[in-house]
């Protein structure tokens, strides 16, 4: 039976239409075949983004396989006479247009795209406890890049040694170089991988190489870099301060978002939009954030599915375990989606194609409208799962996410942790009064520990995150169109944005009033580029 079939089965199950309008649900069933014909379309994978770039054919695309190879790419983009600008591709993970766009090659312009996927490795020095990762390396497995496999990832490396880092992102298919380059995070304010970085080794746009440190008597130069975009050289290797491994242990539960309940079955164990309820224990959400060993809740992650009828919350939680003896415990992982025949592919299949009908919560169709709701109560049941799992397949939970079934779009703000309700009631105010904004995914809210790289969304603060999600398999409506909502209700707000997804247009103006440290920031990269072959994509006209 295939996920329709499936789909019309439970609609005729439902119990919500009324006695006059059962003899309508053949022609709503047959409504809905029409809609989803017209609304269906292919998924875009990451290369096939970048394709849509259409980017120029005489621009090179390369794969150097060694730090030599990188170097004269850059001396020869320095030396030639005619202009020639360098970038890198990653993983692909940020929105394309943050790597290169064809308007953003001039005229009579060379252009060379960088592919470090035959430039990857782990060196792990037992004595110091370190490790060295050239910056081709994915943090885990890249499934659209044959180069990469789960054994030559980062983590699973320092696994098998015996070693860890304090936290992750959601997702690992990201290079080690474009990771720690757009200031990507996982969900804390008590562990940050960038806590980890003790070493950077950068080529910069004359070729000359740069070994940087955190412990440099003058670290600037290692501060800037970090969080460079690519805009100051090509990053080659990064080094590590390891920990020892740990286990998590944790637990995911769905439930309304209203009343306040220590019950989740009646409500909600976080108050998203007040200061909390002392009486029943109920935490606000920046003390959940900002206490958040007090709720086992060291490593987080919160989901709003804001739907009129729908107004759930799904709050992933983990903690860290230790054993004394480094012995490991047994696993019980995470479930994104439940597994059809040891896969989460047919269950993701499905979840892609109910995002489509999800569409039916905009229609002014009251059937219309209960068939969604019903379907998103189907999707997010109220209920909860534990989990145990080693730290480097548990903390990216949706690592398992596959793109190509259900590719997603992301703009993400960043703010003071002590911004939490004051963003939430703007966002419900919103929703309130534009239900379109909702759109049919969720909002995605976590945290950040603060960070000392300068350019790092975090820098000097501890924050709290809003992503705002947008299926890209979805037609009705543009990324823009839909993330415009949000950046006009924001934009009194002082937010920093994820350098690798989509920013409002009026958010580059504010970037120097954002970051104390972006004077000294563009003028180390001045002196590290001096030509400007690393074009400038997302600082432009702030110079």
């Amino acid at each position: 039976m295939n996920p329709l079939d499936t789909i019309k089965q439970k609609i005729d199950t439902l119990n919500q239409f009324e006695d006059h309008q059962k003899d309508e649900k053949g022609s709503i069933l047959k409504e809905i075949d029409e809609f989803l014909g017209k609304i269906t379309k292919p998924m875009e994978t990451r290369e096939q983004r970048f394709k849509d770039l259409h980017i120029p054919p005489s621009v090179e695309r390369l794969e150097p396989k060694n730090e030599e190879e990188i170097q004269k790419i850059i001396q020869d983009a320095y030396n030639d006479k005619e202009p020639t600008i360098v970038r890198v591709i990653g993983a692909s993970h940020s929105l394309p247009s943050a790597i290169l766009t064809a308007r953003d090659i001039p005229k009579n312009v060379k252009a060379k795209l960088i592919s470090l996927t035959k430039f990857r490795g782990v060196v792990i020095n037992d004595a110091e406890q370190i490790a060295t990762a050239l910056a081709g390396t994915n943090l885990g497995q890249d499934l659209e890049n044959e180069d990469s496999t789960i054994e030559n990832g980062l983590l699973y490396q320092l696994n098998q040694r015996g070693y860890s880092l304090p936290d992750t992102g959601g997702i690992i298919h990201q290079t080690v170089g474009g990771f720690i380059s757009t200031g990507s995070s996982g969900g804390s304010v008590i562990h940050s991988l960038f806590e980890s970085i003790i070493g950077i080794r950068i080529i910069d746009g004359t070729g000359k190489i740069h070994d940087l440190k955190m412990s440099d008597t003058d670290n600037s130069k290692f501060l800037a870099v970090g969080v460079s975009m690519g805009l100051m050289g090509i990053i080659t290797k990064v080094t590590f301060k390891l920990d020892k491994k740990f286990f998590i242990t944790g637990t995911q539960t769905i439930s309304p978002i209203k009343p306040l309940s220590r019950d989740i079955n009646v409500g909600a164990p976080i108050d998203m939009f007040g200061d909390g309820d002392k009486d029943q224990q109920i935490p606000s959400l920046l003390d959940f954030f900002s206490n958040s060993m007090d709720f086992d809740a060291e490593f987080n992650r919160i989901l709003w599915w804001p739907q009129d009828g729908v107004d759930r919350l799904t709050i992933w939680k983990a903690k860290k375990i230790l054993t004394v003896d480094g012995t490991d415990l047994p696993v019980n992982p995470y479930e994104l989606f439940p597994e059809v025949l040891n896969s989460q592919v047919p269950a993701q299949l499905a979840a892609s194609l109910i995002l489509k009908v999800l569409n039916l919560a905009q229609s002014p169709n009251k059937v219309f409208k209960k068939i969604a709701v019903f379907l998103y109560a189907a999707f997010n049941p109220i209920g909860s799962q534990s989990f145990q799992d080693i730290w480097w397949s548990g903390l990216p939970m949706d690592d398992k996410l596959d793109s190509k079934i259900l590719p997603v779009a992301f703009s993400e703000f960043w703010l003071p942790l002590d911004k939490s309700k004051e963003v939430m009631n703007d966002l419900q105010q919103l929703f309130k009064n534009n239900p379109e904004s909702i759109g049919n995914m969720f909002v995605e809210i976590y945290c950040a520990k603060k960070s000392p790289f300068w350019l790092n969304p975090s820098y000097e603060t501890d924050s709290v995150r809003f992503d705002f999600t947008y299926n890209l398999g979805d037609p009705c409506g543009t990324p823009e169109e839909h993330y415009n909502y949000y950046w006009k209700i924001l934009k009194k707000h002082t937010f920093r944005c994820h350098w690798g997804k989509y920013k409002p247009e009026y958010y580059n103006k504010r970037i120097p009033s954002l970051y104390p440290k972006f004077k000294e920031w563009m003028d180390i990269r001045e002196e590290l580029d001096p030509k400007q072959i690393f074009p400038d994509l997302t600082l432009k006209q702030l110079k």
